[in-house]
């Protein structure tokens, strides 16, 4: 066996051969899901305040247009790479699917600690990331939106620069944005809520409907916070949180107003670690943790690879709400799945935040928002809806979880999509490198940009002008 460490889409290629396998997928589909149909890599080099220079090393991709234009966040992290944002753009693919939005899956990413920046650093590295991406995104084309570390700020300079660039309004062109830049009420917590609705589903599913669980939740940022909140309002008992700096227990629950008023300041942002709060049981942390895999429920909702095989084999919780992206290894799923410890997938469970977005992306075509709870119904309609879809799958297929019935019924959505198109015997798999762009402090002062774009085993360049919003192929 091969000691290569595997990467993040080597996970998707995993469970993409398993639905495969399930559905006696087409080969020339099989082939092509394998493979983004656009890669765009890049660097943008920011004038700092300074006037020194730093790169930034940029990414996005689109996995799959089979379903319609793309649709996924952005995140600014020090982890970001190729494989990262494939496998999350492939995994948009399937999470749309299931939330039945005529969207196909992208994602994109900057390698950067954006703590480290200035609000104009900030600002003039959004813009030059916009400005390398720009030929290849829009409304009907590819539409980003938040992930990590990225949030509203971002998005209102990224459509900024968008609008310049493209010389119109584009409000449906990224989504996450301000209410007041045409955001949509509800975006803000609608990953959790999803997740709360996929909860209710299982326990439900479960016979456990009506009673009060305790909760576990890795990760207490933005979903993990929002999901503490709005299962505390119902009832249930968080017992453990967790940050980079450890995890908390405490027997019978927090108090969680009093938690979130320790942790976060007035404007909602994270300013003490979980294992300075006071009032939890003396534990170390790693007591703790042990203790919050008895919980009822155990949410991870922060990073990757967080349960592996380890702690699968500990985990007595009655199932797993994975709001994070990829929060089990592919041993520690099989461990699971074996145990017969229920898991709803992150690309059903963390679906909120995308049916929101399709919800803000359709209120920027109409150039009017919508009321609160009209958002409200148009995400709990479609997560209940989904959980029935995969439960159906589940059954028809002999499957032995949820994330294999939540791949097979989307893969089965985008390969009936790509049989209706056809089409395959056109070139598949854009790599699109751009040349470096410039950002000055002087932002008037812009080039154009550059890129190689290989497809079909040939390599060609050209020149995109932003003012003539034109192509030209360099010639030797």
């Amino acid at each position: 066996m091969s000691n290569e460490k595997r990467t993040a889409f080597d996970k998707y290629l995993a469970q993409l051969e398993n639905a495969a396998k399930v559905l006696n997928l087409d080969p020339r589909i099989y082939e092509r899901l394998q493979i983004p149909e656009r890669l765009i890599r890049g660097e943008v080099h920011v004038e700092n305040d300074n006037g020194t220079w730093t790169p930034y090393k940029v990414f996005r991709c689109q996995h799959s247009h089979a379903r319609g234009p793309t649709q996924g966040g952005t995140r600014f992290d020090l982890a970001v790479c190729e494989s990262e944002v494939k496998f999350l753009s492939a995994m948009m693919t399937m999470k749309n699917t299931i939330d039945k939005i005529w969207n196909g899956g992208g994602k994109g990413g900057i390698c950067v600690d954006k703590t480290k920046l200035s609000l104009g650093e900030g600002e003039r590295m959004c813009r030059g990331y916009t400005r390398t991406i720009h030929p290849w995104i829009g409304p009907r084309r590819d539409g980003p939106a938040p992930d990590v570390n990225t949030g509203g700020q971002e998005m209102s300079w990224f459509l900024d620069e968008q609008e310049r660039l493209a010389g119109e309004h584009q409000f449906a062109a990224f989504t996450g944005k301000p209410i007041g830049l045409g955001g949509s009420e509800g975006r803000g917590n609608a990953t959790a809520l999803g997740a709360v609705y996929a909860t209710e589903a299982m326990m439900e599913k479960l016979g456990l409907k009506g009673k009060k669980l305790t909760i576990a939740i890795e990760g207490f940022g933005n979903a993990g916070n929002f999901y503490a909140k709005l299962m505390d309002e119902r009832g249930h008992i968080i017992e453990s949180v967790s940050d980079r700096s450890g995890v908390i227990f405490k027997k019978g629950g927090f108090n969680y107003a009093d938690l979130y008023k320790f942790c976060y300041n007035e404007k909602d942002k994270k300013v003490r670690k979980v294992m300075e709060y006071p009032f939890k049981d003396n534990l170390t942390s790693e007591e703790a943790e042990l203790l919050s895999l008895n919980c009822d429920i155990f949410a991870p909702a922060a990073f990757e690879d967080k349960i592996d095989a380890e702690m699968a084999r500990k985990i007595k919780s009655k199932f797993i709400v994975e709001l994070a992206n990829g929060p089990c290894t592919e041993e520690a799923d099989a461990i699971l799945a074996e145990r017969g410890v229920e898991i709803i997938p992150d690309i059903y469970a963390s679906a909120g935040g995308v049916r929101v977005s399709a919800a803000e992306k359709i209120q920027g075509f109409e150039n009017q928002g919508w009321e609160a709870e009209r958002v409200k119904i148009w995400l709990e309609t479609r997560m209940t809806d989904a959980f029935r879809d995969l439960v159906a799958v589940r059954n028809q297929y002999h499957l032995k979880s949820f994330r294999e019935a939540a791949m097979v019924f989307a893969v089965r959505e985008v390969a009936a999509a790509m049989t209706w198109r056809g089409g395959f015997d056109y070139p598949h798999g854009e790599v699109i490198d751009v040349e470096p762009v410039k950002v000055y402090k002087d932002l008037s002062k812009r080039d154009n940009l550059h890129y190689a774009l290989t497809l079909g085993g040939k390599t060609k360049k050209f020149v995109y002008d932003y003012e003539a919003k034109t192509h030209t192929e360099i010639l030797k």
